[in-house]
Formats: structure tokens, C-alpha cells, sequence
């Protein structure tokens, strides 16, 4: 059976503006604690998020978190020691992680 392409365009763009809204709330956050753009910020724990994409599974492990607006696209940039990820590559998922590390971060100053 084929599926109707409207369905796909709609969740295709519903799944953007989450990562966008995500990506956006997660900023505004690190900038209510003081954080500028390119400046890093360490969590409270290290954080380790696992990502799968077809029969492979990722695993991140990340302890300081930093942010550009700079471009049209805002991102989040996570790293531990010389490992850097980008929002643009994280899953839903992980992006949610993230949000709710920074908070943790936000309600202990």
C-alpha cells in the first residue's frame, strides 16, 4: 500500500519544529544562568545518552554543553575531552536528555 506523502511531509515537519523548540528552550535556559554564545557550560553529572539508527546504537557521553545563534539554524554543541556532538545529529530523544540536564543545572544556582 502507498503512503500518502502529506502524512509523511507532516510528521517530517512536526519532528523539525520539535527540535527546533527543544534546541531554542535549551538555549534560553543556559542564557537565564548567564551562559554567552560559545561559552561552555558543565553539567552536574556527566550525562550519557544512547542513541540507535538501524541496527547500530550510539553511546555519548558528554559533561559540558555550549550553544550558537550566531547562524539562521541555533545549535547546541555537547563534549567530553576531544568528543563533540552536535545537535543537528542527536536524536529527539537526546536533545530532551540534554534539556532536562540543563535544568537541573538552571534550578541549582
Amino acid at each position: 500500500m502507498k503512503i500518502n506523502s502529506k502524512i509523511n511531509k507532516r510528521v517530517n515537519e512536526s519532528v523539525a519544529e520539535c527540535r527546533r523548540v527543544i534546541t531554542e528552550a535549551t538555549i534560553e535556559l543556559l542564557k537565564s544562568i548567564g551562559a554567552e554564545d560559545g561559552q561552555e557550560t558543565s553539567f552536574e553529572n556527566t550525562l550519557i545518552l544512547f542513541q540507535s539508527k538501524g541496527n547500530t546504537t550510539e553511546t555519548i557521553v558528554c559533561n559540558m554543553i555550549t550553544y550558537n545563534e550566531i547562524c539562521s539554524n541555533p545549535y547546541l554543541i555537547v563534549r567530553q575531552g576531544d568528543s563533540y556532538h552536535s545537535s543537528y545529529f542527536l536524536s529527539i530523544g537526546s536533545l530532551f536528555a540534554i534539556y532536562d540536564a540543563v535544568r537541573a543545572v538552571v534550578r541549582s544556582k
